[in-house]
């Protein structure tokens, strides 16, 4: 079911994306923009398994990984027309929660804890488009780069993949609203992370300075 979510709500930010852009040919969103720099803060949330070996042995029990928040600087630079590519740093912060059943007492659940939290940071390259009808720009864009997790003294780095689609709004002369949902596919499972592929998803709301 949560991976079910994220994947509908990567669908719709792409189906919304598509459908300003078909409401015309060529708008200020087509234009080339200067260079900006940006900050955005929002949620992330994996979808992925945890190594059952990363937490000390006892009664039976399940682990879950919880969304957090994320917090992302950003640079963009203009390629050729509407044509850009954003360079994105972020770290976020899942929280790991155990539940632990009595096998004696018809599995009667005992525990329901956090045991800790899961640090992730992320370095992506997105190369995109602008579309739609000015003055709130949509865009798409795909891309990638490495995935960094650390949990209770093991940390591992995966490459990955992304895709990510939004709105974008002016405000005044040089600033703009961005809200943003972006999709990570990250490599194969690696300890403590359990998932062939683990997802997640980033939704966004942020500023940037324009040049």
């Amino acid at each position: 079911m949560h991976v079910c979510r994220i994947w509908i709500g990567a669908v719709l930010f792409a189906t919304a994306a598509a459908d300003a852009a078909s409401a015309q040919r060529r708008s200020a969103c087509a234009e080339s923009r200067p260079p900006g720099v940006g900050i955005a803060l929002g949620r992330s949330s994996p979808y992925l398994e945890l190594d059952s070996a990363s937490v000390e042995p006892g009664p039976p029990g399940s682990l879950s990984v919880r969304t957090g928040l994320q917090l992302a600087g950003r640079v963009e630079v203009p390629i050729a027309g509407p044509v850009r590519v954003r360079l994105e740093a972020a770290t976020s912060r899942w929280n790991v929660q155990r539940r632990r059943y009595d096998p004696d007492d018809g599995f009667r659940l005992i525990e329901d804890v956090s045991i800790g939290r899961i640090a992730t940071h992320h370095l992506v390259a997105l190369a995109g488009v602008g579309l739609g009808r000015a003055p709130a720009c949509a865009h798409v864009s795909a891309g990638g780069g490495l995935y960094a997790f650390a949990f209770r003294g093991t940390s591992v780095r995966r490459p990955g993949f992304a895709l990510a689609a939004g709105v974008e709004i002016p405000v005044g002369e040089r600033g703009a609203i961005q809200l943003d949902g972006t999709l990570h596919l990250i490599a194969r499972d690696v300890a403590p992370i359990a998932s062939f592929a683990p997802l997640a998803l980033s939704l966004l709301a942020g500023w940037v300075y324009r040049f």
